[in-house]
Order: structure tokens, then sequence, then C-alpha cells
């Protein structure tokens, strides 16, 4: 069957998911490089509550993503995600308040993190179940395809609109930004008309029995246990790299706030770019040696202690 130029984007409830996704996306985006910066150049934080913050944002992952999984399944998922966007919205701008009336802590900007942290568990698991209630099935594959692809894009706008931003209007007052990216999400999400599929998990199962199955899958499937395994190992590594990394151009390498969201935003580019790539290399070498290099050039990253001011 031959397709309409646009594709899904001519869909209206996915353009409006779609829309939504991509502008919070970049919120997100803009959060990850603002909250570190506002954190190390205002409040003047050590190395270890930088660090800190970023275990925040991932903290929730720790401890609430295995029965995130199984509370959706049982919970309406389009009202879900705008709960989420609203307590989203709530609390990053609590930041710009309190930086304007002179009474911003660490410890807010750290319940900040947490409580955003907590939210986008919950939005990112329902949204993956939530797509199928407003395309075709024939259509998923192109749907997470450009959901993916705007991720990438807002991935490197987002940061690099950061520090530019930071440095014109400063980090808290930018925060500002990300509080509205939430709230047009959310009236995105309001404006869908497909209906929702009813959550269909059997209630009579408890969420700990539902987690233990989701345990004994992934441990004794042959595929899932050693990619899990090193999902841990690259995961751990990323976020001690991520939660440095802010800290490390501002004050080791001497960045302004501009010229660190620009150097940001260029893992972004690569991720883009690897998405355009990735399935014809996959079908060039195939994707368990595709894996393996990726895992390998991955190394690169021992690069960024050497970056010194300038181009």
């Amino acid at each position: 069957m031959e397709r309409r130029f646009g594709g899904l984007l001519r869909h209206r409830d996915f353009r409006l998911l779609w829309t939504g996704e991509t502008v919070s996306e970049t919120g997100d985006s803009l959060a990850n490089v603002l909250v570190p910066l506002l954190a190390a150049t205002v409040l003047r934080a050590s190395t270890f509550d930088v660090a800190a913050l970023t275990a925040a944002a991932y903290l929730p992952w720790l401890v609430i993503g295995l029965p995130a999984g199984a509370w959706v399944d049982r919970w309406p998922r389009r009202p879900l995600m705008i709960a989420c966007d609203g307590v989203a919205a709530v609390a990053f701008a609590s930041v710009p308040v309190a930086a304007w009336l002179g009474v911003l802590t660490f410890g807010q900007l750290a319940a900040v993190v947490l409580v955003a942290g907590v939210a986008e568990v919950f939005f990112a698991t329902a949204c993956q179940v939530y797509l199928p209630s407003i395309i075709p099935a024939g259509d998923l594959t192109e749907g997470n395809a450009k959901l993916q692809g705007s991720a990438e894009a807002a991935l490197i706008s987002g940061r690099g609109a950061a520090g530019a931003l930071a440095q014109a209007a400063g980090a808290a007052s930018a925060l500002a930004i990300d509080a509205a990216s939430f709230l047009v999400s959310a009236v995105c999400l309001l404006r869908i008309d497909a209906r929702e599929d009813r959550p269909g998990r059997n209630r009579e199962t408890t969420v700990r029995a539902d987690v233990a199955e989701g345990l004994r899958f992934v441990a004794t499937d042959p595929y899932l246990r050693p990619l899990t395994v090193y999902a841990i190992a690259g995961n751990l590594a990323y976020v001690g790299y991520v939660s440095l990394a802010v800290l490390f151009l501002v004050r080791a390498a001497g960045f302004s706030p501009a010229a660190t969201g620009a150097l940001l935003a260029v893992a972004g580019v690569g991720g883009v770019a690897g998405s355009l790539v990735a399935r014809w290399l996959s079908r060039r070498i195939g994707s368990a040696r595709l894996l393996l290099v990726a895992a390998l050039t991955s190394g690169a990253g021992l690069l960024i202690p050497l970056a010194h001011p300038g181009y």
C-alpha cells in the first residue's frame, strides 16, 4: 500500500503526540544542562553536590523503574501522562520563582530534580504503551522511529540552546522555558481524540508478581541477559560522565555557558547520525557485530579530559 507524503505526520492524533513529545524532550535537554550550570555557577555547589543532582535525576529509574511498568499496566495512560506533565511543570517553575525571590537553595534544586525524575519514569513508561492506542499496529515502526528521531533532534537543539539562554538570561530564568514545555505537552495530549485502550492486565496479579515475572524472563533469555548486563555497566559509566561533564567544562576547562552547551550538543549530532546509518550498517555487518563496534568505539569519551579552551 502506497503511503502518503509525510506518513504519520498527516495523522492528527499522532502529530499531537509527536509535537508534545518533541517540545518536552527539548525542555528536558535544556534542564540537563541548565540544572548543573545553575548549581555550579550560581549556587557554587561542590563537585559532589553537582554529581548528586545527576544521581537524583536517575535514582527514580533505579528505585521505581521496575514496578512503574506494572503500575502503568493498571492505570489509564493518557491521564497519567498529563498528570506527569503537570507535576514536572510545577516542579521546574518553582526554581526561577525561588531564584527571583532570592530563596533558592541546593536542597530545593535536588528535590525538583528528584520529583521530575519520578514523573519522567511514569511518563516514558506510559508513552510506550499509549502509542498503539492512537495508530494502527502496522504503523508502530514508523511511529517509534519518528519519536526517536525527534528525541535526538531535541537533544541537539535543547543542549545547544541551554548554554546560550543561561548566558543571556541566567540558568534559573531559563528553566521557566523547561516548565512551559511540559505544559505544551499536556495541552497536546488533552487534544487527542483517539479513545484509549483499557488496561488489559489481569488485576488479580500483584505488582510484585509482575515484577518477578519480568525479572525471570530477562534472567533466562540468552539475548536479553547479556544485553542487560552491558546496559547496566554502560549506564553506570555514562551517568558518571554526565554528572561531571558540565562541571569539568566550566571549572576545569574554562568554557563559557554558551560554549559548554554547544559542546554537549555535539553528542546529539552523533545520535542522529547513528540512527540514520544503523539499519544500513546492520544489514552490512550484522546486528551483533554492530553492537560490538558501537561498544568499542564508545571509549572515545576518554579523550574528553584532554579538552582545553579554544576551538
